[in-house]
């Protein structure tokens, strides 16, 4: 597949993200939690936190020490937390239309194959310096993209259905162009993953990605860098000459707390404002009454890999056979303790993004059949190793049960849990036999082409080592045309083999929570979708 990292939304209109994972290393379960909670906090939970701490600041939790905040570079769910509010995007794709808001563009628009991109820069942009942005930072964004040298991970989104860089040319101070040789209806999806940075910064620098640089960011967001102390905090201060309505919200602290336990008890004495949380740990976090939790359609997906580089895995008896020896259900019940948590999930594409089908054959929850497969395969033993991340006692609950169930039909599973930077390594890790099946998570929007990410063959993310060529000329295929009917079928065609193959087995739908203490408002416009967020719309009360 010549895209090998495909980003796009509707036709010609758009929305990656990073594989991302949410809480906390804890592996206790919830009643644990909530009494290490109550023996880290005597603090009461009534009325409203201490009003000790500056009403100017809010403390945000992230789970770990940024790898690298510039947005060129950003992998990982920590770095791409902090570094949103200190980067804006070219736009954002909110509920399926482009959205200006938080945005350096005022317009970007195609001709009528959707070969040339005219972009138009707002008035009076600047840089957290004080320098200006112009078309200048676009080209020369675009170019560092596009350089291999610079080594950036989201290079082909520069790049046609056919492997060709877009040309960057300046128009004027406020307007660039970019042309492509033939049509590409997915880049206004890969540009609003895409990000700006300046040229009079970077310039002449010949490996930005690590640079010392980016240690002291200057952005173009809403929060401007501050300080950083590695294990404690990260801490940015509003942007005076922000385009948009600055936040009444002078200083953000990004309090950086590995342990979900330690952070619940923050939140609860309020020392912390803000978190993720997953589903294990909603019940615990509900009993605070200083604190909001607001659930979201978070557009995730946990799932199983199947590591086709072990040659019994390379056969789809083997993963149907895994596949039916599983009930999702009972996985979901055990892993998250609850269905009102997440929801089985049967496509790779989740129920809102375009073209998914729920007709698909469920391979689930028929131990006999599994018996029957792994017979018509010749495997009458199979020994795995089961990869996955401590970052989140999720993970930990769901590969109990994995190699529990698989033990019925005679699979032996190895647990392998991971340190998430020791997992990140391994999942990355080209040609990677360490592990046979991983536990993955992912959330790649509403336009299904961004998908391709997860099974193409030599994708970033193809941590199964997918090699299908009928399944990589059709995601090149739905990457070309425009025709929504076309399109449709396309995406249809590409589930129905992903599924019929068992290339992936897709676990659950998971519901978001972002727990706000009671003395800030403004989620809902802070949450622009999933995990995109705009901190200038947080406020004090």
């Amino acid at each position: 597949m010549k895209k090998k990292l495909i980003a796009a939304f509707l036709s010609v209109t758009v929305t990656l993200t990073l594989s991302l994972s949410g809480c906390g290393k804890s592996a206790a379960p919830a009643s644990s939690t909530a009494d290490s909670v109550a023996a880290a906090t005597t603090e009461s939970t009534e009325g409203v936190v201490s009003d000790e701490k500056s009403s100017d600041s809010i403390s945000i939790r992230v789970s770990d020490d940024p790898l690298n905040i510039n947005p060129l570079y950003v992998t990982d769910l920590n770095s791409f937390t902090i570094m949103q509010s200190l980067y804006a995007p070219y736009f954002e794709i909110v509920d399926g239309s482009v959205y200006y808001g938080n945005g350096l563009l005022q317009s970007v628009t195609a001709n009528d194959d959707s070969t040339e991109f005219t972009l138009v820069l707002k008035d009076n942009l600047k840089w957290h310096d004080g320098e200006p942005i112009t078309a200048d930072d676009i080209v020369f964004s675009s170019n560092v993209v596009l350089d291999e040298e610079q080594a950036v991970p989201y290079s082909t989104y520069l790049l046609d259905s056919e492997g060709n860089p877009g040309e960057v040319s300046k128009k004027d101070d406020s307007t660039a162009v970019i042309n492509f040789k033939v049509p590409n209806t997915g880049f206004l999806g890969s540009l609003s993953q895409l990000y700006c940075i300046p040229e009079h910064i970077y310039k002449d620098v010949k490996n930005i990605g690590e640079s010392e640089l980016n240690y002291e960011p200057v952005g173009s967001g809403p929060y401007k860098f501050v300080s950083y102390n590695s294990g404690q905090t990260y801490t940015v201060e509003r942007f005076d000459d922000y385009f948009d309505t600055p936040s009444n919200i002078k200083t953000i602290n990004f309090k950086i707390i590995k342990d979900t336990n330690t952070a619940i008890a923050a939140l609860q004495s309020g020392d912390l404002d803000a978190m993720s949380i997953s589903g294990v740990d909603h019940d615990t976090v509900a009993g605070i009454n200083t604190v909001t939790i607001n659930n979201y359609n978070s557009g995730n997906v946990d799932a199983i890999g199947f590591n086709q580089l072990n040659e019994n895995l390379a056969k789809p008896e083997v993963r149907q056979a895994i596949a039916y020896a599983l009930n999702k259900e009972e996985l979901i019940q055990f892993a998250y303790t609850s269905l009102d948590f997440a929801q089985p999930a049967y496509s790779i594409l989740t129920p809102n993004t375009l073209y998914y089908d729920d007709s698909l054959t469920k391979y689930d929850n028929d131990v006999q059949k599994a018996k029957e497969l792994l017979s018509e395969a010749g495997v009458s033993k199979l020994d795995l190793k089961l990869l996955y991340s401590t970052s989140s006692d999720v993970n930990e609950n769901t590969a109990v049960y994995i190699q529990s169930k698989l033990a019925e039909v005679g699979i032996i599973v190895t647990l392998d849990p991971e340190e998430d930077s020791v997992y990140k390594n391994l999942i990355q890790k080209e040609n990677n036999s360490d592990y046979d099946l991983v536990l993955q998570k992912y959330e790649l929007g509403a336009e299904p082409s961004l998908y391709a990410d997860i099974i193409s063959a030599g994708s970033r993310s193809n941590y199964s080592h997918v090699n299908d060529a009928e399944l990589d000329a059709l995601w090149d295929k739905g990457l070309s045309i425009s025709d929504p009917v076309e399109r449709d079928k396309v995406y249809k065609d590409i589930q129905k083999l992903i599924n019929d193959k068992q290339y992936i087995y897709p676990i659950d739908y998971t519901n978001g929570f972002f727990v706000l203490s009671n003395n800030y408002t403004g989620f809902d416009d802070f949450l622009l979708q999933t995990i995109y967020y705009d901190y200038s719309k947080l406020n004090h009360n």
